[in-house]
């Protein structure tokens, strides 16, 4: 059509899955994380935290009221186990009501229709894993929680997760996050085919690569082709 212009295609020809992470791409993050409000609690920096949370807390599946007794008796503080529980609490009730962006049902049931099987897979507390799939994913195969496989992005065993649940090779896997580090870097090195999602439309490099979107709406145009079949498979970018 003349006047608009012709969205350039990544080589993702090959592509027959895509793997999403959960929060800042398909969910919205809450205006203070739940790691962020026990690290405030355990008077704690936000990135000690976080360190503590991926040893342990997102590597097996807990209790809210377990994880607020093991991280109270770890800081020596009895007096928090019931602030803890409540903000783990209320992570857990989130993740079974997840906020998600108004572009993913649309883009997610798009790609479903194309062929195309989906998986999300995220860095999640083993307190916070809803007892049912949200509503909101069932156009997703499964979701992948950390806390369930044992490994957290960017590890390679993280992405070999996905590889096993999909039987899918990972040049026939994209995917899709909004982390450099965990999502983008941890792909890539897993061999994947990678997507940045830049929703703020942050000015920062794009790796090589990888493709920016800015919005999942993207997504099934530039794999509107739908998966190509093995005799036919082509690495060539269009």
């Amino acid at each position: 059509m003349t006047g608009q212009p012709r969205t350039p295609r990544p080589a993702w020809a090959g592509v027959r899955g895509i793997s999403f992470d959960l929060g800042g791409t398909l969910v919205r993050p809450e205006t203070q994380p739940t790691t962020g409000l026990v690290a405030e609690l355990l008077g704690i920096s936000l990135s000690e935290a976080r360190a503590l949370m991926e040893q342990k807390a997102k590597r097996h599946k807990i209790s809210p009221a377990d994880l607020a007794g093991e991280l109270a008796a770890a800081f020596h503080r009895p007096d928090l186990v019931g602030q803890l529980t409540y903000v783990l609490e209320r992570a857990r009730h989130r993740a079974g009501e997840p906020d998600v962006y108004d572009d993913v049902r649309p883009a997610l049931a798009a790609l479903r229709a194309q062929g195309l099987v989906l998986f999300a897979m995220t860095n999640s507390l083993g307190s916070s894993i809803p007892e049912q799939t949200p509503a909101a994913f069932q156009d997703l195969t499964q979701v992948l929680y950390s806390a369930e496989t044992g490994t957290v992005k960017p590890e390679r065993a993280a992405f070999a997760a996905v590889e096993d649940t999909s039987g899918l090779r990972p040049q026939e896997l994209l995917h899709v996050g909004n982390s450099l580090r965990a999502d983008v870097d941890g792909a890539a090195a897993a061999g994947f085919h990678t997507a940045w999602l830049n929703r703020s439309g942050a000015d920062i490099a794009t790796p090589p690569g990888t493709v920016c979107l800015h919005t999942l709406t993207t997504l099934p145009v530039l794999l509107s082709a739908g998966p190509t079949p093995a005799a036919t498979r082509t690495s060539e970018a269009y």
